[in-house]
């Protein structure tokens, strides 16, 4: 090598580093959550009782560049005040029965809705049913038991917490998620789900009752998410207090 190529190898290798350093960082992608919430109207009672409905929950979860994002760890969805809920009515299940054997061996009755859910493992996209349980009664609220079903064989159990709250919320369901290991230090991540709760239990009471009332703009939900890197984010929705009819012309 001349000592001119070497000389032209030296400023080029130079000139790259410098580019290197003064170039600006990539951003770093950041999660993505979208609460879906929706209310199902099942019979709106006489003499100015709540109206009975099913409520619809789901979310969407992704990243802000496209990718898969990592596993969650903790959901936590509030719900508007002046809704009442009467899981009482209701038969229970216990998490044992749903941990051992399997959902068919707990009460039909104790059945509080059903969904689906969208599972990203290994870069496939797996589709799971949701069916969730009346739990028991305990000093921190009412076990609710989300059961899920993949591939007819795999299946994740969930214990989430609906309990009182304060302030703009009435309700919480609080929901840890432990990870769900695939191979080695591979984790699926759940990108989207959707199931409707609700029903009508002993002596005609209802699983949900709708407020009475509605506070412009309408009524308020929130979906909380904590991911297992670390970060976490929020979405919230409101049901409109003007419920428009849908023009079919």
């Amino acid at each position: 090598m001349t000592r001119l190529t070497r000389r032209l190898v030296v400023a080029c290798a130079a000139a790259t580093a410098l580019a290197a350093l003064g170039a600006p960082a990539a951003l770093a992608a950041d999660h993505t959550q979208r609460l879906d919430i929706g209310a199902e109207l099942v019979r709106q009672q006489a003499g100015g009782k709540p109206w009975i409905v099913n409520l619809s929950i789901g979310a969407e979860l992704g990243m802000s560049d496209g990718s898969v994002p990592a596993p969650i760890s903790h959901m936590r969805f509030s719900f508007t005040r002046g809704a009442k809920v009467h899981p009482d009515a209701f038969a229970t299940c216990a998490k044992q029965v749903l941990d051992e054997h399997h959902p068919s061996q707990c009460p039909s009755t104790s059945v509080l809705g059903t969904g689906t859910a969208v599972v990203n493992a290994l870069e496939t996209v797996i589709p799971a049913t949701l069916k969730v349980f009346n739990g028991p009664a305990t000093k921190s609220g009412r076990k609710l038991f989300i059961y899920a079903n993949a591939l007819g064989t795999v299946t994740v159990l969930l214990e989430g917490t609906l309990k009182k709250s304060t302030g703009r919320y009435g309700w919480v369901l609080d929901v840890p998620v432990e990870k769900i290991q695939i191979v080695g230090d591979q984790y699926a991540s759940i990108t989207g789900f959707s199931v409707s709760v609700g029903g009508i239990g002993r002596k005609g009471v209802p699983f949900i009752e709708a407020p009475t009332s509605c506070a412009k703009p309408g009524w308020p939900f929130l979906g909380e998410f904590d991911y297992s890197d670390g970060s976490s984010g929020s979405s919230s929705a409101i049901i409109n207090c003007l419920l428009k009819a849908t023009n079919n012309d």
